[in-house]
């Protein structure tokens, strides 16, 4: 498999926080750079390494706080990593947190339009999308009212249906897709099939283990911002659930 085909490589990645007990002591952490520390260290992640090829499809397991997120806002450059590299080719969508990127006060359509010339199409592009966008997110009149009055369902159906008109070389999905009713849903996993099939690489975070196993080949399990393992979806998902079971094990014979 030749090196075009590698579209993510993650080396040592890690992103570190500064905690600041109280306000005044981010000025003070400013006047003393450098020889008084006013704030402690937060390793969301560390020590994170992975590659994806064209087509592969990831799964990102881990329990609540375990920096899933923190690696998809890494992936997907809203963040910068504190150590590592991280490489990312070709055109990236992302579904990360629901309203993001979205002005409250404008409609669905010109959020549309927004949306898509912040992941890189022209408006010609768009132009040529928007019945499909309109169809797909299938919110009818509500489409040209402000998405301040959208439920959170709505918001994710315009969201996701501008983010597949890309035709990304890499999907990052997060558990945005768990609001959606199931005709949603299965309308979203339709069409993540046919981008797979068209040589999309897809990363996805959710909790719905059957979901992992379905649509993904890889996986990476996280626990308090460390890898605990890598693999194919099956074996880590087998760990994952042990984890699982020995975490409700302990909590049951110290609370229970």
């Amino acid at each position: 498999m030749s090196s075009d085909d590698l579209l993510i490589r993650a080396q040592s990645l890690g992103k570190c926080y500064q905690l600041y007990q109280k306000p005044h002591h981010r000025l003070l952490q400013t006047l003393f750079y450098g020889r008084k520390q006013f704030f402690q260290e937060f390793w969301a992640l560390q020590d994170i390494s992975f590659e994806l090829r064209r087509g592969e499809s990831l799964g990102v397991l881990g329990r609540n706080g375990a920096g899933k997120s923190t690696l998809l806002q890494l992936l997907s450059g809203v963040l910068t990593p504190t150590t590592g590299q991280i490489e990312v080719k070709g055109r990236v969508a992302a579904l990360l947190e629901l309203g993001s990127g979205f002005n409250p006060e404008f409609t669905g359509r010109e959020n549309a339009y927004l949306n898509g010339s912040i992941l890189g199409l022209t408006h010609e592009e768009i132009d040529e999308a928007m019945p499909e966008i309109e169809r797909f997110a299938g919110v009818g009149d509500f489409f040209d009212q402000p998405v301040k009055l959208y439920s959170s369902g709505m918001m994710l159906r315009v969201a996701f249906a501008v983010q597949v008109q890309l035709k990304p070389d890499i999907l990052i999905v997060d558990e945005a897709l768990a609001v959606g009713d199931v005709i949603f849903q299965k309308r979203c996993f339709e069409r993540i099939r046919e981008l797979l099939s068209g040589g999309t690489s897809l990363i996805f975070v959710t909790h719905d283990t059957e979901s992992v196993r379905t649509f993904t080949q890889k996986g990476i399990l996280l626990d308090h911002g460390h890898l605990v393992t890598s693999g194919d979806s099956k074996s880590v998902l087998a760990t994952y659930q042990q984890m699982i079971l020995e975490e409700e094990k302990q909590y049951l014979e110290n609370y229970v």
